[in-house]
């Protein structure tokens, strides 16, 4: 069982959430808004980095500052199921520049493929050309993204009604 959750307390969320809702603030900054001194605030994000609770910091690009005019997600049911099928595949679509995030899957479809190219005939020949005809590829969907919207929150809603304060 991963202890970590238990080892936080309702700081440890606040700083999470606020580093979530922006991820270039200064430790100043973060302090301020937790209400700890700078220093007893440093410690604790190098702890939750260390403990790897937090795993990385992130910026937000804009798609069509890259020339990305369409997003697509495309579900794919493969042949074989075994283990080695799926992380095979995984990788090489991964490998793909046009490949945002990949979902290993439950249920009747196998991985879920968020894709970002310039245009539709860019989709096409992805889907054609590099996941269509690929030979563990049993049936596929794809559908368009026409808006995106993201949750800056990626842990529990609110810290745990038990927590101690800090």
């Amino acid at each position: 069982m991963d202890t970590t959750v238990s080892t936080l307390d309702r700081t440890d969320y606040v700083i999470l959430d606020e580093l979530q809702k922006d991820a270039r603030l200064s430790n100043k900054e973060l302090a301020a808004r937790v209400g700890l001194a700078p220093s007893s605030c440093s410690v604790r994000v190098q702890r939750l980095t260390a403990d790897g609770v937090l795993s990385g910091f992130h910026a937000e690009v804009n798609p069509a500052a890259l020339g990305i005019g369409l997003q697509a997600v495309i579900s794919l049911q493969l042949g074989g199921h075994g283990l080695g099928t799926i992380r095979r595949i995984s990788r090489e679509l991964s490998d793909l520049p046009e490949v945002r995030q990949l979902f290993s899957l439950g249920g009747s479809q196998d991985l879920l493929v968020h894709v970002a190219v310039r245009d539709p005939e860019h989709l096409r020949e992805l889907v054609m050309d590099r996941i269509a005809n690929h030979a563990d590829v049993a049936h596929m969907e794809t559908a368009l993204i026409f808006d995106h919207h993201r949750s800056h929150m990626q842990g529990p809603l609110d810290a745990p009604e038990n927590l101690s304060e800090s």
